[in-house]
């Protein structure tokens, strides 16, 4: 067999994530007197991350590193991005530091694996050093940014998770010049503005958080988790009727779908409903919903018409 065979062959194990399997036949091409090949180490590293094996690979790197050969990028990323997912974000962090010694120019994306793994730690510290750190000529870009922020929530820095999210309105670019030599922060996308909402209502800061909803650019389309968090913050302050206009539900005040503030619309509405004939339905079930108070009144409860945003308010 030549080195595309062998390397076929790797490439069925990664694919199936049998990293031992990978590993007999990187063991079998050097029996072979087949030099160490970075397309096949590649794919058993590969085979290692599907697998989230992370002891086996720093061998088949000190290998690559003996032979002279350098790791392809791809599969870098992939493990650093397996350290993640199994919580090793120290580990994230030294592959990531180890790439130039081995041979491999990290890029935008091996940052942002490692940044991802210690978003899910919760080290937003260590996230925000790495984000300061990033080089010029690799510059973070809207989702550097965002995980960074995500990592600030799920520290309980709030107040660093929006300082980042200023910085990213303020810049708004694109990873161009400022004019100064140095790259303009991204703008902030959805994901950003959801992180930053839910870091809101998480630290009881609800108005704040429901500000930020509603002060978003117009050319970011609020996604379901975006809603889930402002009603979540509607929820904490109590505004129940903030929290049924964010699901796009309208009570029946008098027919003004604007609402009434002095809550006298939605009385004549449940007068109403109470001196109508009883539907047709199983009666009302009062049960508990992780929105809160306002999400547990009877008559939310009461199966009646479908709701016309369907799974957005089932769920």
């Amino acid at each position: 067999w030549g080195p595309g065979e062998w390397r076929a062959m790797v490439q069925a194990a990664s694919q199936v994530a049998d990293w031992r399997g990978a590993r007999r036949l990187l063991d079998a091409m050097g029996r072979c007197g087949m030099p160490a090949d970075g397309p096949a180490y590649g794919h058993a590293l590969v085979a290692c991350a599907r697998a989230s094996e992370l002891e086996a690979p720093m061998a088949l790197l000190e290998e690559l590193r003996e032979a002279g050969v350098p790791p392809e990028l791809r599969p870098l990323n992939q493990l650093i991005a397996a350290c993640g997912r199994r919580g090793k974000w120290k580990l994230a962090s030294y592959l990531l530091a180890k790439m130039p010694e081995l041979g491999t120019r990290p890029t935008t994306v091996s940052y942002n694996s490692a940044l991802g793994a210690l978003s899910r730690a919760g080290q937003w510290e260590e996230a925000t050093r790495l984000l300061r750190s990033m080089p010029r000529d690799t510059p973070p870009d809207v989702v550097s940014y965002s995980t960074v922020v995500a990592a600030c929530r799920r520290g309980g820095a709030t107040q660093q998770a929006l300082d980042l999210l200023d910085e990213m309105r303020v810049g708004g670019g694109d990873g161009g010049g400022d004019g100064g030599g140095g790259p303009l922060p991204p703008a902030p996308n959805a994901f950003t503005f959801t992180t930053a909402v839910t870091a809101l209502a998480e630290a009881g800061r609800w108005r704040e958080a429901l500000q930020m909803y509603d002060d978003m650019p117009s050319s970011l389309p609020p996604n379901e988790a975006l809603l889930h968090a402002a009603v979540v913050a509607a929820s904490a302050g109590g505004e129940w009727r903030r929290s049924l206009e964010l699901l796009g539900v309208r009570l029946a005040e008098g027919g003004d779908e604007g609402g009434d503030e002095g809550g006298g619309g939605a009385k004549e509405a449940a007068s109403e409903q109470a001196a109508a004939p009883e539907p047709a339905v199983a009666p009302p079930v009062r049960r508990k919903s992780r929105y809160g108070g306002a999400f547990e009144s009877e008559e939310l409860a009461a199966p009646t018409s479908e709701p016309r945003y369907g799974g957005a308010f089932r769920k």
